[in-house]
């Protein structure tokens, strides 16, 4: 009769084998692919909507989102390119004084991107008590006409951020 020790020793032998003779099958079972990661490499967390919605990130506010030709005084377009001026209302959300600077990028079907800047120092920074507003101006300077955005990507760095879906006829030219 077998002792307890051996019983134990006997189970986990065939356990082991059981394990590696898994490992070694090659069979549809280990052939599966991996799910990519939704979003890509290094996305950064956002809300998303269109140019005519209001977005709220848990912490700020983005609202009356406007995309238009910029004014000769706001950008300086190359020759055979164009400058996009993306206005907007940002308010605070939260319960406490907010501040901070807004960045904003363009991006066409192909994810390729084209940052902007803010017109004046005022333009993209807020400094705002609990429900406060303030407008936020950047301007886009694209080299050429072949550029059609498809998205806004706008970030201040402290919380999600706001992904602007834009239609053709979001776009100066399709109006």
């Amino acid at each position: 009769m077998p002792t307890r020790t051996t019983v134990v020793t006997g189970s986990l032998v065939a356990a082991v084998l059981a394990l590696a003779a898994t490992a070694l099958h090659t069979g549809p079972v280990l052939a599966a692919t991996a799910t990519p990661v939704p979003g890509g490499a290094n996305q950064i967390a956002g809300v998303s909507g269109g140019l005519g919605s209001t977005l709220f990130n848990g912490l700020m506010r983005v609202r009356k989102m406007q995309l238009r030709a910029a004014t000769a005084s706001e950008a300086t377009p190359p020759a055979g390119g164009s400058a996009l001026t993306f206005s907007y209302i940002v308010s605070n959300g939260t319960h406490a004084k907010r501040g901070g600077n807004f960045t904003a990028s363009l991006a066409d079907a192909d994810g390729v991107t084209v940052n902007g800047r803010s017109v004046s120092v005022y333009s993209a920074y807020y400094s705002l008590q609990p429900g406060e507003a303030a407008r936020g101006v950047i301007v886009f300077v694209l080299a050429d006409k072949s550029f059609v955005p498809v998205k806004i990507l706008l970030t201040d760095g402290s919380g999600p951020a706001f992904r602007i879906n834009l239609k053709p006829t979001d776009l100066p030219s399709a109006g």
